[in-house]
């Protein structure tokens, strides 16, 4: 995982500006960060960038060093946000076209009331530590409480709470041991339901919600079924229920927002990295080694389409014409129609693309390691490639 400082994404800052690097810049600490705000570069579009996401009037990207882009959907002039934090970013998500949430690593959830062009902090590494410890206390207390009131006649109950038990244990010595290093626990996707419900998901196991727009937070790692504490990756939803995907082709399905989950049989067992419900309400999930899958019966069951590359697959959206756009990495770039055949081009730069939005005239906005790249239209590529 990357741990970013505000040391270097100064200088980082300054070479996306054109400056030289600072020389005798005192170091901050990897912890200062959180609090450090995102400093303003000329060609701030050029940074690494994580995810994009496109609401009626504008497309907004996020990424490393608190750099979050946003620019009117009539207009390709990107405008740099002022946001209070220059963590990397991870993920980011819309309920409309005002009202957004970002998350990234040390524990950082930034949201936005303005359609994007300012965003303050929610949460932070120090406070999610502060909640882990208590929810996880309480959690161990209630626990061993129930434990004493066992009397032997019901072995198999005693087991499950000794199981869990232990589980509890581990977590709150793990945030213990957290309160004295730093935070350190990304987070790696967000999703918001509602305006008031919001989910984040992140690395060992890290699930939290908030029920109130993120003025609060719950812990929620025990309720789903991860005892190894993979990471969990990316999240979805549909009209019904909640979807999780991770590491060990880990997928997870709430149908109460979160309350509850089922862990749903895997049709592979690497890592997934994106997970998208498409406007036919089937269920995409993407991973290692271009592989793809689909559900027509909210992941009840799979079927396999494989990329002609193995590349890993990071992000995956609607096409404006129909299908699905996919981008990972090595500039792969594909485009799965309705019958699950699949066209592919590669960008020349030849770059990790992390995620993108598709544009009804055609072109793709796609974001990555060399920051924001245009494709003016994909089927003219993906053809020309074919031909050469």
């Amino acid at each position: 995982m990357i741990k970013a400082t505000a040391c270097a994404g100064a200088l980082v800052v300054a070479a996306l500006n054109g400056a030289p690097a600072l020389a005798n810049s005192d170091t901050i600490t990897d912890y200062e960060v959180i609090y450090a705000p995102a400093m303003k570069a000329a060609k701030a579009p050029r940074a690494v960038l994580t995810e994009i996401t496109q609401t009626s009037s504008s497309t907004i990207a996020v990424g490393d060093y608190g750099v979050v882009l946003y620019r009117d959907n009539k207009s390709n002039d990107w405008q740099q946000a002022d946001v209070p934090t220059s963590v990397l970013f991870t993920s980011v998500d819309f309920i409309d076209d005002q009202h957004g949430w970002a998350a990234g690593h040390h524990g950082v959830i930034a949201a936005t009331t303005d359609g994007g062009k300012t965003w303050q902090l929610q949460l932070n590494g120090f406070q999610f530590i502060d909640l882990q410890i208590e929810h996880f206390q309480q959690l161990v207390d209630e626990l061993t409480a129930k434990q004493e009131q066992f009397d032997g006649s019901d072995p198999d109950a005693e087991d499950e709470i000794l199981f869990a038990l232990d589980n509890a244990s581990f977590l709150l010595d793990t945030a213990t041991f957290a309160k004295e290093d730093g935070p350190t626990k990304p987070f790696l996707d967000i999703r918001a339901l509602s305006n008031d419900v919001i989910l984040a998901v992140g690395a060992y196991g890290t699930l939290i919600r908030s029920v109130d727009g993120g003025s609060s937070w719950q812990i929620l790692d025990e309720r789903v079924e991860n005892p190894d504490g993979y990471h969990l990756n990316a999240l979805a939803s549909d009209g019904e229920f909640v979807y999780i995907a991770g590491e060990s082709g880990q997928i997870f399905r709430s149908a109460d927002q979160g309350d509850s989950w089922e862990l749903m049989d895997s049709p592979y067992n690497g890592s997934f990295f994106g997970l998208h419900v498409d406007a036919s309400e089937r269920l995409w999930v993407v991973g290692l080694r271009g592989n793809i899958f689909v559900s027509s019966d909210q992941g009840d069951s799979f079927t396999q389409i494989k990329l002609d590359d193995a590349v890993n697959i990071n992000a995956i959206v609607d096409a404006p014409n129909g299908g699905v756009y996919l981008v990972g990495n090595a500039g792969v770039i594909g485009w799965v129609d309705g019958n699950g055949n699949i066209e592919q081009m590669t960008h020349s730069s030849g770059a990790a693309l992390t995620d993108l939005v598709a544009h009804g005239d055609g072109r793709l906005t796609v974001v990555g390691q060399r920051g924001v790249l245009e494709i003016a239209d994909f089927a003219t590529e993906a053809a020309t490639q074919a031909q050469e």
